[in-house]
């Protein structure tokens, strides 16, 4: 991983800080896009519900390390409301997750891919969560919307393995975080 670039969407905090710290002790040149104020000139501040932000930061970074070899979606909310039984919840309340963490992931992707594709090369890592394989009652709207990202993944992987871009999901259980 030496020298490679890297870019974490959601970078800023909780796991996907760890996983930005973590390719950074490897060597990587890492890039952070999150809604946080910058937290050093690696940084830019972008939401990854607005695509032409996204595709600014991303072209921005290509600019800055010369390629893309990495790109890590970890940006995500709850919803902040326990959803057991689930009609204890109104469709309101789903929105604003299934805008952050799939229509984000989306997003994300679609800014990711050109460049990507381009250099034939590379991955893209989805972080999704252990509730969208189980159903977990406590958040609905964060279970169904990881549980889309997963899905997206697999038609991404699809899509992407005849331009040698791996395609993956990460599925972490419980972790303390802000989140």
């Amino acid at each position: 991983l030496d020298g490679q670039a890297v870019v974490v969407a959601g970078g800023a905090s909780g796991i996907g800080r760890a996983i930005a710290e973590t390719f950074a002790a490897e060597g990587c040149r890492v890039g952070v896009i999150d809604l946080a104020e910058p937290i050093d000139e690696r940084s830019l501040r972008a939401d990854v519900r607005d695509y032409p932000a996204l595709q600014t930061a991303l072209a921005t970074f290509r600019e800055r390390f010369g390629r893309l070899d990495h790109a890590v979606c970890a940006a995500a909310i709850g919803s902040g409301k326990y959803g057991f039984p689930f009609w204890n919840l109104e469709p309101s309340d789903w929105a604003e997750t299934v805008n952050v963490n799939l229509l984000g992931a989306v997003n994300f992707a679609h800014a990711c891919v050109p460049h990507l594709i381009e250099q034939a090369e590379g991955s893209l890592l989805f972080l999704a969560s252990v509730a969208a394989q189980i159903g977990s009652q406590t958040d609905p709207p964060y279970s169904a919307a990881k549980a889309g990202v997963i899905n997206f993944m697999q038609c991404a992987a699809k899509d992407l393995a005849s331009h040698g871009v791996r395609a993956n999901a990460l599925s972490p259980g419980m972790v303390k975080t802000p989140l």
